[in-house]
């Protein structure tokens, strides 16, 4: 795998596989100052995942304490690229959540809603 974790600021991305899947773990607060690299990281997550054909996405939001609305804007986008790929091609998305901080559930099941079909919210 060629994607490397990243620290921007409060901003940390651990990026791991996992059997079939890639493991992304945010942690710290995803601000208007990471909106550039988180676009970036996601867009190589996308070429990678694409690159080994892995089944699945696992993004893990539970110690992400905050997401601006920019940076949501980013996952959204990644979402629309997946959904542009032919049918057989398109990966599942698994995001954690942390059920102590609301803003989380809100914001994740509005993505879960973009593509019901691949994304399931699990709440730990």
């Amino acid at each position: 795998m060629s994607l490397e974790s990243l620290v921007l600021g409060s901003l940390t991305s651990n990026v791991r596989a996992e059997g079939n899947s890639i493991v992304v773990e945010l942690a710290g607060s995803a601000d208007m100052e990471s909106v550039d690299i988180l676009n970036d990281h996601l867009a190589k997550l996308h070429r990678e995942t694409a690159r080994t054909k892995t089944a699945e996405v696992v993004v893990d939001f539970r110690q992400l304490e905050f997401m601006s609305s920019s940076c949501l804007k980013a996952f959204v986008e990644w979402i629309a690229n997946i959904q542009e790929l032919a049918p057989a091609e398109r990966y599942h998305i698994q995001l954690r959540s942390n059920p102590q901080l609301r803003w989380q559930r809100r914001s994740l099941h509005s993505l879960q809603c973009f593509a019901s079909d691949l994304i399931t919210v699990v709440e730990s």
